[in-house]
């Protein structure tokens, strides 16, 4: 294999006529204030390659905010007061730049230009550190890959700020959506849950959506966010993915082929299996085969590989397309389902609520870049068990109030007949003799729309949830308070 050129011989991308370029425009502008903010609105300093540049380009900022105007005789003096107008290359390069062709019009072009070298820049220096670290060994490859992973996003994250869109821009896109919901027949304009009472109140989970559902331990919101990872990849026919942290994902597949054939899972288990279990099962199998679900039961995963594996799937998913699908649906992946947040590592080690609160926020900036809907799922704090009313509440969410924040929707599961001996897997005791039990799902937050409450029922042997038999329901409202108030 070939060696790669050496670096020495390579140019390290610039352009130095770009960057004169651009202090000229500035010089050349009438109204250089205006210039000066243009230019500062994409470039830092540090972005400009030779140093004489930007030394001189801080110099005019410094102008802009003392409120004085920039020409040769301001500049000079900022210059001698930074004690830097000889490093510069003195009076004869402030003639040089002031007399550039340059024009004004130009100067966001001329800007681009030098913060595409700066950025290219600056990612030679990141894989070229990555490279010298690599080669020392002196540090875990997963470490590496995430400092690596990190400093890219740092770069992509400050690649300059886009042009403010004009509001009539803005309103035609509005009205493009209104058009499609006025099409549509159903009050479901997301992807729907497979749950008529909670899409009556969410509309569907639309992209890049971050929605918490939290729950006390075995409450059974594992077992409800697999229904509707299920529900959507079978009805909505899209790529759904599941990061599952507690469980494998043969434990998982068990629980979904458990509630797609309505099988007792006791029987999957223990392989006490009834005729009609090895026909509901192999059924159940066909079924979920022709689903696009994926799956990760990385134990300790961090925000930044779910991040990448996310990124990265999105790719293939788009490789799989033909250019026109993909023009259509730039962003393939239909929803995924995180379980669950506090088991998600952060780099941040100075707190668990800033751990926390850093993950939230990833989780919703990586909702946004892959134009998603992402669950997440939350635990609550033991507040809630030393309270009468025993349905939670915001601030139950455990660890940081920053989840509240950042989510669009909040929503928590409650069941009456919960107690902390139902067992720790998450969906309590399976034989016990109640094995259908109402759940309600009570929406504390939601952007989208009203707060309020579903009621579904649970089918704990089968960790299946349905929607409420109106027969089962009116029973429930002759002796006990309706619990789908809140609409």
């Amino acid at each position: 294999m070939d060696n790669p050129v050496s670096n020495e011989y390579r140019q390290v991308p610039q352009d130095i006529d770009a960057e004169r370029a651009v202090l000229g425009a500035i010089f050349f502008d009438v109204k250089s204030e205006n210039a000066m903010i243009e230019a500062s609105a994409i470039l830092a300093p540090d972005d400009f390659y030779r140093q004489a540049n930007q030394t001189i380009f801080k110099a005019m900022q410094s102008l802009v905010e003392d409120n004085r105007p920039i020409d040769m005789l301001t500049l000079q003096d900022k210059l001698n007061s930074m004690q830097q107008l000889d490093n510069v290359g003195g009076m004869p390069y402030l003639a040089e730049i002031s007399e550039s062709t340059a024009s004004a019009a130009n100067l966001k072009h001329y800007a681009n230009i030098v913060r595409e070298k700066a950025i290219l820049r600056k990612m030679i220096d990141t894989l070229t550190r990555s490279m010298s670290l690599a080669y020392d060994a002196a540090e875990s490859s997963e470490d590496l890959l995430d400092q690596l992973s990190r400093s890219i996003d740092t770069i992509a994250e400050n690649r300059g700020s886009e042009d403010f869109r004009k509001i009539k821009d803005v309103i035609r896109e509005y009205q493009a959506n209104l058009d499609e919901a006025v099409k549509n027949d159903s009050d479901v304009v997301g992807l729907s849950t497979g749950f008529p009472e909670m899409d009556k109140i969410t509309h569907g989970f639309r992209n890049d959506q971050m929605i918490v559902f939290g729950a006390r331990p075995a409450v059974g919101k594992t077992a409800f966010v697999l229904n509707i990872a299920r529900n959507v990849a079978k009805n909505e026919q899209v790529p759904v993915v599941i990061f599952e942290m507690e469980m494998s994902a043969t434990d998982i597949v068990g629980r979904l082929l458990a509630g797609e054939g309505s099988i007792d899972s006791n029987h999957l288990t223990t392989g006490q299996m009834t005729q009609e279990d090895w026909q509901a099962l192999t059924l159940a199998m066909q079924s979920l085969a022709q689903m696009q679900i994926y799956m990760d039961d990385t134990a300790g995963i961090k925000i930044n590989q779910i991040s990448a594996k996310l990124h990265q799937l999105e790719r293939d998913l788009l490789n799989e397309m033909s250019p026109e699908d993909r023009v259509l649906n730039p962003h393939p992946i239909g929803l995924v389902v995180i379980d669950y947040l506090g088991l998600i590592e952060s780099n941040n080690t100075e707190s668990r609520q800033q751990a926390v609160s850093e993950v939230s926020r990833s989780i919703k900036k990586l909702a946004k870049e892959l134009s998603t809907p992402i669950i997440a799922l939350a635990q609550l704090s033991r507040g809630v068990e030393q309270r009468t009313d025993k349905r939670p509440i915001l601030s139950d969410l455990r660890d940081s109030g920053s989840i509240e924040q950042d989510a669009d929707i909040v929503a928590f599961l409650y069941r009456d007949d919960y107690s902390r001996d139902d067992g720790e897997d998450g969906e309590g005791d399976p034989r016990e003799e109640q094995e259908a039990v109402p759940i309600e799902v009570i929406f504390e937050k939601n952007r989208a729309g009203a707060r309020g409450t579903a009621t579904l029922m649970f089918n704990k042997p089968t960790f299946k949830f349905n929607a409420m038999a109106p027969l089962y329901r009116d029973d429930m409202n002759a002796g006990v308070p309706d619990m789908s108030s809140g609409w």
